[in-house]
């Protein structure tokens, strides 16, 4: 079971500590509660350390440019029993309504996974137009919002997954 981590309004998680990435545009519209019902895109997110992992279901408000995320409510699991909190979380989703993609997040280099991982809604803060602070084991560095060239080549890296998956249907 999944609950509400209200605490938590942005995901600042090194992307080297991001082993699956599942995502669904905004074609859902959800109402949460102190938030007007708005179009919505859905995250289904494993990070670890190596030892523990931990299953974040985020949701992108479209209108509100906020995110809201829920957590299982044990909290963390061993490396061992991510895999059926992971498909928990699959099923939690998609119970609202939305379609998961396979990101391929994993297949991607180190330095496109920074660029994708940074780029995505769910790891910006709620002030548009600021830059994000991303904290790293080794250094703390400034983000900007990325520009259309970072966009269209993600784009490009969706469209060729999505290529792929239409290929091995």
């Amino acid at each position: 079971m999944f609950v509400q981590h209200k605490q938590l309004k942005t995901l600042n998680v090194p992307a080297e500590k991001v082993v699956h990435l599942h995502l669904a545009d905004g074609g859902v519209q959800l109402a949460f509660a102190g938030y007007p019902p708005q179009f919505c895109r859905a995250y289904l997110v494993q990070v670890t350390d190596g030892q523990k992992a931990l299953v974040v279901v985020a949701f992108y408000l479209m209108k509100s440019q906020e995110s809201i995320f829920f957590v299982p409510k044990g909290g963390q699991v061993s490396v061992a029993q991510v895999a059926g909190v992971y498909d928990e979380g699959y099923t939690f989703v998609e119970s609202m309504g939305f379609m998961l993609t396979e990101s391929d997040f994993h297949l991607l280099s180190e330095q496109e996974k920074k660029k994708y991982w940074y780029a995505l809604p769910i790891c910006r803060s709620v002030q548009a137009g600021a830059a994000v602070v991303i904290s790293s084991s080794e250094e703390q560095t400034e983000k900007a919002y990325p520009t259309s060239e970072v966009l269209q080549e993600l784009t490009q890296i969706g469209l060729e997954s999505l290529g792929r998956y239409l290929a091995s249907i």
